[in-house]
């Protein structure tokens, strides 16, 4: 009976530690997070530098649309005002200049709106596709399981999450960063789509 007391007491010190051995490792517990993704790419720092480029860009063309339209105002306010006095010669003159510079402005205020949508929508989607594949590799360095798209709020795709989930500005200041110390470079696509979001003008 005594020899068999040590036996005993081995057994209870080894039983805890092969259950030790035994026992699964604890799983880390998957983490989703969202980004406003449009927004995210029209503040970083090179979209913001790009859209001023295009407001340098087009200002004479706005510049000229606003004095023609200022003269179209100009000729419907003496066609009025002299209606009465003038002749009919005269009046259908000017009726005539006046819809000829309607035509004129209506022709350019469409091909400046068509120009500048066009640029703004390119200058978008060059710093998007590159701020898409930069947040694949945020992603992956902060393990992230699963990152969503939360929209705007006016169209939302997620409508709740913690304030702590939304990593918009980490990932502006991040790309903003990285930016900043990378040279330019040849970028590829890594996405056939990205999400496009009007510009600001």
């Amino acid at each position: 009976m005594q020899r068999s007391r040590p036996l005993a007491s081995l057994c209870v010190l080894l039983v805890p530690a092969i259950s030790l051995c035994q026992a699964p490792a604890p799983s880390s517990a998957p983490v989703y997070v969202t980004v406003a993704f449009n927004a995210a790419v029209l503040q970083t720092a090179e979209a913001q530098h790009s859209f001023g480029d295009l407001q340098t860009k087009f200002a004479p063309r706005q510049t000229h649309l606003q004095q023609l339209d200022a003269q179209v105002e100009s000729l419907k306010k003496q066609i009025n005002d002299s209606a009465a006095s003038q002749s009919d010669a005269d009046k259908s003159a000017k009726l005539h200049t006046l819809d000829t510079e309607e035509r004129q402005l209506q022709r350019e205020a469409d091909d400046f709106k068509a120009d500048t949508e066009s640029a703004s929508q390119q200058a978008f989607q060059a710093v998007a596709q590159k701020l898409y594949a930069f947040l694949q590799d945020y992603a992956k360095q902060h393990a992230y399981t699963l990152v969503i798209d939360r929209g705007s709020d006016a169209a939302p795709v997620v409508w709740y999450s913690s304030s702590d989930a939304d990593i918009t500005a980490q990932l502006i200041k991040a790309y903003d960063l990285k930016a900043s110390a990378t040279p330019p470079s040849a970028h590829t696509n890594t996405t056939p789509h990205l999400p496009s979001a009007p510009a600001p003008h």
